[in-house]
């Protein structure tokens, strides 16, 4: 192994982790803050919670303070909030919704720029309009307007190919009585469909929650068969289930031993329980040989898929650890603490849990 390698390694690794660390500080110095409107339900939110009626239209205003000593870029948008692979509610971008869902809450919400430039020690007001839909609904719209502070060219310079964004997220929940969501839960099992997930061949059974309604602490079982084997390919467990309205849970099943995804016939068997009710679903599916073999081809862990030249590869020696592994292990590390410190900051800046 070569010392130039070593050294050279080494030092542009610890640049790259204090460049993402640099920028993680300069970001954090920005926060975002709703300005409450008199039909804001519950004033000691950190979210707009709002009455609303047919045909409303209304001003909503978030404030954005830029406490570092030079101006900032943000970036305004818009999401409807959906259901993550994590089963939990994902304000922060867009995901699968149900056919049931009426109206999006993107459609409702008019920014006039999409860019705001916010002084250094200064504070501005980014106002929007809302227009609630002439036809009435059940249940709860609920979505998230999304500030991003855009890296300037330095911090892109900085960070090379990782780069740092701060992102703080406003939840926002329209109803149009106090009692709106008080709806029975309902549940239904969608497509279920083979795909390459984070470069891993999975399979992915779409549950639904067909309510305009928030569900928060549902479980579910689940278990996938091969047709005619009492054997399971996949079994999991969810203690702690969250769903948006009319939001679509896509339960993955990640191979992660690498065996891969056969061609086939299948059954998936999934149990939800929520609110003392049991759900209960059996439903058969097809894999096609086409696409198994796509989703086999791309993932990285597959057995018998070709590895790296062994020349290509940096080792210490057949005992020691190789190079490559401590380097990914330290850079890991170092985006592990700047990404909890992200959660953290955003959390204790803006929450976004509706209950």
């Amino acid at each position: 192994m070569p010392k130039a390698f070593n050294k050279a390694t080494v030092f542009i690794v610890l640049a790259s982790i204090a460049a993402v660390l640099s920028t993680q500080t300069a970001a954090m110095e920005f926060s975002v803050t709703p300005v409450l409107p008199e039909n804001q339900r519950n004033n000691a939110s950190a979210f707009f919670d709002l009455l609303v009626y047919p045909g409303q239209k209304q001003e909503l205003v978030l404030e954005v303070s830029n406490t570092s000593e030079a101006e900032i870029v943000v970036l305004v948008e818009t999401i409807t909030a959906s259901t993550s692979r994590n089963g939990q509610i994902n304000y922060t971008s867009s995901g699968e919704m149900d056919e049931s869902l009426k109206f999006l809450f993107e459609d409702m919400v008019t920014i006039l720029d999409s860019y705001y430039t916010v002084p250094a020690q200064s504070t501005i007001q980014i106002p929007m309009s809302l227009a609630v839909p002439d036809e009435p609904f059940d249940g709860a719209i609920l979505g998230s307007l999304r500030v991003l502070k855009e890296a300037t060219q330095e911090e892109k310079d900085a960070a090379g190919a990782i780069v740092n964004q701060y992102a703080s997220v406003t939840a926002v929940r329209l109803i149009q009585s106090e009692n709106a969501e008080d709806i029975p839960a309902d549940f239904a099992l969608g497509d279920i469909i083979a795909e390459l997930i984070n470069f891993r061949a999975s399979i992915i059974a779409n549950i639904r929650n067909t309510q305009p309604i928030i569900i928060k602490g549902a479980t579910a079982t689940a278990a996938i068969y091969p047709k005619e084997s009492d054997e399971a390919i996949f079994k999991d467990s969810l203690e702690t289930l969250d769903f948006a309205p009319n939001s679509i849970f896509p339960y993955t099943f990640i191979d992660r031993e690498g065996y891969g995804i056969e061609a086939g016939d299948y059954t998936a068997v999934i149990n939800i329980g929520y609110d003392g009710r049991e759900w209960s679903f059996e439903q058969g599916f097809t894999i096609e040989p086409q696409i198994a073999n796509t989703v086999n081809e791309g993932a990285v862990n597959q057995h018998g898929q070709t590895r790296p030249d062994a020349e290509t590869i940096v080792t210490t020696g057949t005992d020691g650890i190789p190079l490559w592994a401590v380097i990914v292990i330290a850079m890991g590390a170092a985006l592990i603490t700047v990404v909890i410190t992200q959660v953290i900051v955003v959390a204790k800046k803006r929450p976004v849990t509706v209950d």
